[in-house]
């Protein structure tokens, strides 16, 4: 199975915080796209106050959220990666992180198609 994000960003009018809501699948590697649209964010925002929103993805991996937290991108510093610009970025979890729909067992068992 392919992991892709889809990702939401909605802006304050005032330009005082953004939202991302994030979709898909969340992994080691997918999580680094996020990385260019926090940056972004933390240009465009006055006093960046950023916040992460992965309740909406469909598949969400422990390493992903490890990956994000290790480069730095939520916690309430400057963050070296992006911009020298200092602000907040923290990220909302589920308690239950959703595994890979691909893994998860199929009712009826397996499909296969006519031919």
């Amino acid at each position: 199975m392919r992991h892709t994000l889809s990702i939401t960003v909605k802006l304050d009018i005032d330009f005082r915080w953004a939202r991302i809501d994030v979709r898909g699948c969340l992994t080691r590697g997918s999580c680094r796209a996020l990385v260019p649209i926090v940056d972004r964010s933390f240009r465009i925002l006055q006093e960046p106050n950023v916040v992460i929103d992965l309740t909406g993805a469909t598949h969400i991996d422990r390493e992903g959220v490890d990956t994000l937290q290790n480069l730095g991108i939520v916690g309430p510093t400057a963050h070296p990666l992006l911009t020298e610009r200092t602000g907040t970025c923290s990220l909302i979890v589920p308690d239950d992180l959703p595994e890979c729909p691909s893994l998860r067992a199929r009712p009826g068992g397996f499909h296969r198609s006519a031919v």
